[in-house]
């Protein structure tokens, strides 16, 4: 399982696993950011890898980066 992408606007990510993709809602549990994948919450730093990008809100604008 690997994260393609995070919105942190809409609290959502995708990921891809077992060549699908899928949609996941996310929340904050304990501080750490978490989604909900067949039935389980996974914490997103297990998954992250060097292509996933985060989509934010910044003054107002939707800023697409790479995630840090």
């Amino acid at each position: 399982m690997q994260i393609l992408g995070i919105n942190r606007v809409l609290n959502w990510l995708q990921i891809t696993s077992g060549g699908r993709s899928y949609t996941c809602i996310t929340k904050e549990i304990n501080g750490e950011l978490c989604f909900l994948f067949k039935k389980k919450w996974h914490k997103v730093a297990e998954y992250l890898s060097e292509y996933t990008t985060e989509l934010v809100s910044e003054g107002g604008k939707l800023i697409s980066r790479k995630l840090k």
